[in-house]
């Protein structure tokens, strides 16, 4: 008895990318396809694989001919397959931007084949999608006692990246300094910035705090400032 082999080709690279990692690669994300889009993916005996930042479509060979000839609609455009993009990650909506897609769609072949309809497809084009981090406000709250210090929150190579604000009371009656960043900046698992907590009160700087903790998802707030409200990111810090 021969068994006889099924050659696969390769018709679709999809690579998520999202800019709050540092590697650039999501974690704990899913394609979900549409009805339509598993239809036709059962139809032509499609394999999908996906791991979460990558999704790859292999189609057998036999099957190309077939594959190419629903490859537009009845009116002519190109046929699309949808995948509906869910995430496990419970913080997906806080550290990603709200604008970023919530369904991804792309042609059922991106690129034609060599000799249509008994050719075989050049290399599978790869698509890239990038997630946007979220922007926001990163807002230091310093607490405790900070033995009548003149604190100056500064970041490498942008020394008036923050502004001092107006003191704040906390709901348990504590008082905290303040300090805000001038302009919205991205949430991310490793944040390129280097902040400094200084003291102005002396004759000669001194440093408080070497190494200041990021903004994290968790600390994500919608505050109301001015009649707006804008997302802000809390940050506590004590001595």
């Amino acid at each position: 008895m021969t068994v006889r082999l099924m050659s696969w080709q390769p018709i679709l690279v999809l690579r998520l990318r999202h800019t709050y990692f540092s590697d650039g690669r999501p974690r704990r994300l899913r394609l979900r396809a549409s009805a339509d889009t598993q239809a036709f993916i059962a139809r032509h005996q499609l394999v999908e694989r996906c791991d979460g930042s990558e999704l790859w479509l292999h189609v057998p060979a036999e099957r190309l001919a077939l594959l190419w000839s629903e490859r537009l609609q009845s009116d002519g455009s190109p046929r699309q397959l949808r995948w509906q993009l869910e995430a496990a990650d419970p913080d997906y909506a806080l550290y990603t931007d709200r604008r970023a897609p919530r369904e991804l769609s792309v042609p059922v072949l991106a690129a034609p084949l060599a000799d249509a309809p008994t050719g075989q497809l050049p290399a599978a084009p790869e698509l890239s999608i990038e997630l946007k981090a979220r922007l926001c406000t990163w807002k230091y709250l310093l607490l405790g006692n900070w033995d009548a210090a003149q604190p100056a929150l500064e970041m490498a190579g942008q020394p008036d990246a923050f502004r001092r604000d107006e003191d704040e009371q906390l709901p348990d009656g504590r008082m905290a300094w303040v300090f805000r960043s001038r302009r919205r900046w991205p949430l991310g698992a490793k944040g390129p910035q280097h902040l400094v907590l200084k003291d102005l009160a002396g004759r000669r700087e001194r440093v408080l705090q070497a190494r200041l903790p990021l903004a994290a998802p968790r600390g994500l707030i919608l505050e109301k400032r001015h009649g707006r409200t804008r997302p802000v990111s809390e940050i506590f810090v004590h001595p």
